[in-house]
């Protein structure tokens, strides 16, 4: 009876770890990326990028426009320092609607999202 039950748990052991590495894959591929967590980026992906980050910054361009009104000339550097990240971040956009290599792309994305954080870190230091 002793062998019964041992190998039912190894069994059963085996069937938990099967069951635990097939949830992380569904987890992993879900999320669209791959099972190192980093998906390669190509021309595809592109556009809905564009989109997102044009509404983004359509979001941020009117929050600054209420501060500068609220505050134009007591932070006039912080402003001009804004206007021009966000003149930076359109050129971008605009450049990487051109590129077709996927490493360049992604580090593109990096600089877009980084500079459009520097502008809403700065915004945030002036007031909202």
């Amino acid at each position: 009876m002793a062998e019964k039950s041992r190998s039912r748990v190894v069994i059963w052991t085996i069937v938990g770890i099967l069951v635990v590495v097939a949830v992380v894959f569904l987890i992993v591929a879900r999320r669209g990326g791959t099972a190192t967590g980093t998906r390669s980026i190509s021309t595809e992906d592109v556009p809905g990028f564009v989109g997102r980050m044009e509404k983004s910054l359509e979001n941020e361009e009117g929050r600054v426009a209420k501060l500068r009104a609220e505050w134009g000339s007591e932070y006039a550097d912080e402003f001009d320092e804004i206007a021009g990240l966000f003149d930076k971040v359109s050129a971008s956009l605009r450049d990487i609607q051109d590129m077709t290599d996927g490493a360049a792309i992604s580090e593109k994305m990096e600089e877009i999202k980084t500079d459009l954080g520097a502008a809403r870190d700065i915004r945030k230091s002036i007031g909202r």
